[in-house]
């Protein structure tokens, strides 16, 4: 049976965002290769998203975002969450806190070792500094002349340079390039801005002449097209009702996240056949792995009252004028905010060599729905865990592209990060006791201050309460070597022809820092994949 479609492209891209805007812009650099990118959503240059501060004005994230709630979590007394995902050019990487931070070496080495060979430290390096401009760091290890601007947060809070100093009298090494550091190390955060604006992948990677490339913005992917075992096309559905399909002549591309592109393989007959079947969708490809190995950073924010004025009150009325001043004049402040000023990686142990602890911190209370919560001047340190042990999954409810999928986050599932994250609450507060931030120190917030080490039980209850999900959902579509991964290393869906999947949903195993440099690395490395095998078929036998 011959598919007939209404147009088609060598490649199609599914997902505009982190990864999926790089896949599609390095394809359609290439002479003569014509690419067709599908966004759900539209642009992400929104000024609200754009400015980091002007986020916590934005009303309407069903605008800007996919709103899952969570199946409640077992593992935190039942708790449902909202989990906020990217829906525009450009992904999450237009809506999150923009920290750049690709993680430890020893995180793609564990990729490899998992079975994701190539994918080691020496593999993965060079597609980090294909996507960095990060002018001012050591050339040798650092990229000066891709898409994505990189530099220093340019105007951290005074309290996070005092921070940053009881860090380093508390052990932890200060450096000043946290994106060299091979285990524990604290420093001013780095952020993906240019003169206080935000550098999504689309600002980075779409807004230049791509003659090769489409986008169809608005237009969402129901189902994959397949024929003879092999990914031919898309069945898409555009937000007016309309309806086409695309068709492929190279390879189709899933750049749709952690969540939708497992919903999308799944919908597609790509999963566990059995679940499948009970939803009336016919096996294509008995993938059991499909949509399980869901990790992410479970955090937990550790709230100070201090004596100097924080950020905390910067949504009133009579801040404005001052923060919208300082923007202009000198892009900074708080308008310019990333979700951390100092980060750190950190060992429960307090060993330097094995870090297991990422510490978020920042001259506010805890953010919700992307505004700073209280009215006091509050400075937060929020641990969260590194390789998390606890597993949680996405799976689908219904056939219907309609039906959001289904997600157990079970952050805290494994016992052993329970622990962990209750003895990080001691840690934070024997760092934030160190001069010279403690000269501004008035006592802990949250928890309650007389809770001790000694409380074991009230701090575990608590941390169930607290601990939420720091939107870096990952390992979905697991990639490695042996027969059950989903995607074997060069990304390809194992069982069909012409399907790769290329974003947070490959990752073996999450890494120890944000996600979004990893993932667009990933999509640097899967354009460099594609583009190889595509030469190297094209090149004449001897």
């Amino acid at each position: 049976m011959t598919t007939e479609f209404e147009t088609r492209a060598d490649y199609v891209v599914i997902g505009g965002g982190s990864a999926g805007a790089v896949v599609a812009s390095r394809l359609a650099e290439q002479a003569g290769t014509s690419v067709i990118l599908v966004e759900a959503g539209g642009s992400g240059r929104s000024p609200f998203l754009m400015l980091p501060g002007a986020m916590t004005f934005v009303k309407d994230w069903s605008r800007h975002a996919w709103l899952y709630a969570t199946e409640p979590d077992p593992s935190r007394g039942g708790r449902v969450d909202t989990w906020k995902r990217g829906r525009s050019l450009g992904g999450s990487s237009s809506i999150n806190g923009l920290i750049w931070a690709r993680g430890l070496p020893r995180d793609f080495d564990s990729w490899a070792a998992l079975g994701a060979t190539g994918w080691g430290w020496d593999g993965v390096r060079d597609s980090f500094m294909k996507a960095e401009q990060a002018l001012g760091f050591d050339a040798a290890e650092r990229g000066q002349q891709g898409p994505v601007w990189v530099e220093t947060f340019r105007s951290p809070h005074p309290l996070s340079r005092d921070l940053l100093e009881a860090f380093g009298q508390a052990g932890f090494p200060i450096v000043a390039d946290i994106n060299q550091a091979r285990s524990s190390a604290a420093a001013i955060t780095q952020t993906n801005q240019r003169g206080g604006i935000r550098q999504s992948t689309e600002t980075a990677y779409l807004r230049k002449r791509l003659p090769g490339l489409r986008i169809l913005q608005r237009t969402r992917a129901q189902r994959l097209l397949i024929a003879g075992g092999r990914a031919v096309g898309a069945e898409l559905r555009r937000d007016d009702g309309s309806e086409l399909r695309i068709g492929a002549n190279c390879e189709v591309i899933v750049c749709a996240g952690a969540i939708e592109s497992p919903a999308l393989l799944l919908r597609s007959g790509i999963g566990p056949a059995d679940p499948l079947r009970a939803l009336s969708i016919a096996p294509v490809v008995d993938a059991p792995e499909v949509g399980m190995n869901m990790q992410d950073h479970p955090d937990l924010y550790v709230e100070y009252a201090v004596s100097q004025p924080t950020y905390s009150d910067a949504g009133r009325w009579f801040r404005m004028p001052g923060i919208g001043l300082q923007f202009l004049l000198r892009r900074s402040g708080p308008a310019t905010s990333p979700g951390t000023h100092v980060f750190a990686y950190g060992s429960s142990q307090r060993r330097l060599d094995d870090p297991d602890l990422l510490f978020f911190t920042g001259p506010f209370g805890q953010i919700v729905e992307g505004a700073f919560t209280g009215r006091q001047s509050m400075y937060s340190v929020t641990p969260s865990i590194c390789r998390p042990h606890s597993r949680g999954r996405v799976w689908l409810a219904d056939r219907s592209p309609d039906v959001a999928p289904r997600i157990q986050p079970n952050l805290l599932g494994d016992e052993r990060d329970l622990a962990l994250i209750v003895d990080a609450i001691g840690w934070v507060d024997e760092i934030v006791g160190k001069a010279p931030f403690a000269d501004s120190l008035r006592g802990r917030v949250r928890p309650r201050a007389a809770l001790r080490a000694s409380d074991r039980a009230e701090l575990e209850a608590f941390a169930r309460a607290a601990v939420a999900t720091c939107h870096h959902s990952c390992g979905t579509c697991r990639m490695g070597s042996d027969e059950r991964s989903v995607v074997d290393p060069s990304l390809k869906v194992r069982g069909l022809a012409g399907l790769r999947v290329a974003d947070a949903s490959v990752f073996p195993q999450i890494t120890s820092g944000n996600l979004n440099a990893p993932v667009i690395m990933v999509g640097e490395r899967a354009a460099d994949l594609i583009r190889q095998e595509r030469r190297s078929v094209a090149r004449p036998k001897p």
